[in-house]
């Protein structure tokens, strides 16, 4: 993961190298002046289409900025002296006492008046999503996430926003007319995401309190898939991408489509295909600590061992050597042929030129130690976070899978709401015995078992742990990556929620936590 994390960082250093950067131009802080025979224009900001969450709530042009335009009067200087410190004030001066009028950035609308007209124009990114949003370039196109994905779109719902001063034949500003504002129309045109942005907030905020660095969290309405919150950090600064590409933690990328070694996640998967072919929740197996396979030893984390436990006790308890006896019992095969029903080994297309990575999924397990690592989720296995949710949204969902999508519709520029696509088919995968098994198993973990930590008074949760190996060592040992799948509400499930961070330690002490944070704050909205 490492060595390709560095790949993708060196890609995206040379394209950026090559393109440059651009935030200007989108709500930007600098503006011309264009002088006519009629007056002088001064060009504001360049604003692109929107892109919505799924309430038709703004995920860019969001927050509002001012300029005030100003007339070189004595009254227009006394309200510009209040609104802006003392060296920009001088340069303000200087110009106005030299005739020109000026265009300047303002806090609020407040030194609106005689002589000045300030203009209200959005912000164009705002403090959350940066990864699914994404960025522009220098020369205006969309470079990544939902920017990129619906460029043209976003493109052609564009206007300009500009304000005009009077002047006579001689370029003398008008001190008797208005100053004109010739835009300040909302640009509706737009993409519809499935994101909430209410949630999208929950689960950053959430993910960040926890001291996440290096991290991913998603959220999908099991019934549908639309993915409710994506998150990855770190995040970035969309107005000055530049100071990211310094960064070796590789902020530009969004983790959360990025496939990882996944750990005791997959155990759910490894009990669906033993229950499906035929392996009772009665199977037990005594853990001792340690088993040997073809010469390699795997290890519990239970050193002491666990002692006798059946499936349900095994998935509570985490215990890797149940697994492996579980594994072999139900065969590599039927294991991989189950994983490939769950989502694993395919790319998930979210949006045009937005999905989530295949993963990998072995396509042959040929000898028991591959079976044992397979068994808890280690060896080649890899997935993302997005397949990870969609796995868990399949438990919680009855045993239906149902692909994980992103784009609901678009706005035309009449500001009328166009749906353009539903979710897909629900495909059955398991059976509802099955699941039902599945279900008890994953309620146990939190009630009683290693994921007590994301137990809520608020809301009852289900779901799993793990601490993945990631073969990467520090002085401190081994770095291990952690996770947290689950959903809520147990009893009836509305949300699959996933949390994973790189070099977190243990899944059921760092990511547990997280995830009822963010259930609980769902749960309140």
């Amino acid at each position: 993961m490492k060595r390709r994390a560095v790949t993708v960082f060196f890609l995206l250093s040379v394209f950026f190298v090559s393109l440059g950067f651009r935030t200007a131009g989108i709500a930007s802080d600098v503006q011309t002046a264009a002088i006519s025979g009629s007056g002088i224009r001064f060009d504001i900001a360049e604003l692109r289409g929107t892109i919505y969450d799924c309430n038709l709530k703004p995920l860019t042009n969001s927050e509002t900025l001012y300029k005030a335009v100003a007339k070189p009067t004595q009254k227009a200087m006394a309200a510009l002296e209040k609104e802006l410190d003392a060296a920009e004030f001088m340069l303000v001066k200087e110009k106005m006492l030299a005739g020109e009028a000026v265009c300047v950035d303002v806090s609020s609308g407040s030194c609106n008046g005689q002589d000045i007209r300030v203009v209200e124009y959005p912000k164009r990114y705002g403090s959350y999503a940066c990864h699914l949003i994404g960025y522009c370039g220098f020369d205006g196109g969309g470079v990544s996430g939902a920017e990129k994905a619906f460029d043209p779109l976003l493109e052609s719902g564009g206007i300009t926003v500009s304000a005009r001063v009077c002047t006579d034949a001689n370029g003398r500003v008008l001190l008797g007319e208005e100053i004109e504002e010739q835009s300040g129309v909302f640009p509706t045109q737009g993409v519809v995401l499935t994101v909430d942005k209410d949630i999208q907030k929950i689960v950053e905020d959430a993910l960040d309190s926890s001291g996440a660095k290096c991290a991913a969290a998603v959220v999908t309405d099991v019934e549908t898939g639309a993915i409710k919150a994506c998150v990855s950090r770190p995040s970035f600064n969309q107005y000055d991408v530049a100071s990211a590409l310094d960064n070796p933690d590789s902020p530009l990328i969004n983790r959360a489509l990025l496939p990882f070694s996944v750990g005791s996640v997959f155990k759910t998967v490894v009990a669906a295909a033993a229950l499906e072919n035929g392996v009772k929740k009665d199977f037990s197996y005594e853990c001792t600590g340690s088993v040997t396979l073809n010469g390699v030893t795997f290890n519990c984390h239970k050193k002491d061992g666990h002692g006798v436990l059946d499936m349900k006790d095994a998935v509570a308890n985490s215990c890797n050597t149940y697994f492996i006896a579980l594994a072999l019992e139900t065969g590599a095969k039927n294991i991989l042929e189950t994983a490939e029903k769950f989502g694993f080994g395919r790319e998930t297309l979210l949006a045009d030129g937005m999905k989530s990575k295949s993963g990998n999924l072995p396509q042959k397990v040929d000898s028991q130690a591959a079976t044992a690592n397979l068994s808890f989720g280690q060896g080649e296995l890899t997935a993302t976070p997005v397949q990870i949710c969609a796995m868990m949204a399949a438990v919680a969902n009855g045993g239906y899978y149902v692909e994980p999508y992103l784009v609901e519709g678009r706005v035309g520029a009449d500001g009328v709401y166009i749906k353009e696509q539903g979710y897909s088919e629900k495909k059955r995968i398991v059976s509802s015995e099955t699941v039902e098994q599945l279900q008890m198993f994953l309620a146990a973990v939190v009630e009683e078992g290693s994921g007590k930590r994301a137990k809520s008074d608020l809301v009852v949760c289900s779901g799993k742990t793990a601490t993945a190996q990631t073969g990467r060592f520090d002085s401190d040992g081994e770095i291990y990556n952690a996770w947290f799948a689950g959903y809520f509400p147990a009893e009836s499930p509305e949300y699959a929620v996933v949390i994973f961070k790189e070099d977190g330690g243990e899944g059921a002490i760092s990511c547990a936590p997280v995830f009822k944070e963010i259930a609980e704050g769902i749960t309140d909205l």
